[in-house]
């Protein structure tokens, strides 16, 4: 179930200085709807970093430091592991941008959806590392909104 794009979509960063915003309230923004986690990998280490948020959608404890993949993995819903690895994998071979979704198992036996994207950012002296974030998908249901005139 697993899907994966590692095909990067020319998309200029917005100018959002230029209507009075600044980058928290980007990061703001992202997370009001949505809890939003924000993750490092650094390559050379093959170490991931997350924020308390990573750890809150995979139903894990957060710690400070690395966080143990394997404790990731055992959440991930089992036909999902290999493809979520290899897309990690083939974004630290090629230095592209990655999306990548995936379901999670949750400790109450229901599924939540996961999508993650990545860009590469180059480190002086290192092979780089990938900074991520990560959010829950939901799934849509019909809405409408009605507005007297």
């Amino acid at each position: 179930m697993a899907w994966r794009s590692n095909k990067p979509r020319p998309c200029p960063l917005q100018d959002f200085h230029s209507i009075g915003l600044q980058e928290c309230d980007v990061v703001n923004l992202t997370q009001a709807m949505n809890i939003c986690g924000f993750w490092r990998l650094d390559i050379d280490q093959g170490h991931l970093y997350g924020t308390p948020h990573v750890s809150k959608l995979y139903e894990l404890d957060h710690s400070e430091g690395p966080l143990n993949v394997k404790d990731l993995c055992d959440r991930m819903h089992p036909q999902d592991v290999d493809q979520v690895m290899d897309s990690y994998y083939r974004a630290a071979t090629s230095r592209g941008v990655f999306h990548s979704i995936h379901r999670i198992i949750t400790t109450s036996g229901t599924l939540k959806y996961i999508r993650t994207v990545g860009l590469y950012h180059p480190v002086e002296g290192g092979s780089g590392e990938y900074r991520g974030m990560l959010h829950e998908l939901f799934q849509l249901e019909p809405t409408a909104s009605f507005i007297e005139l």
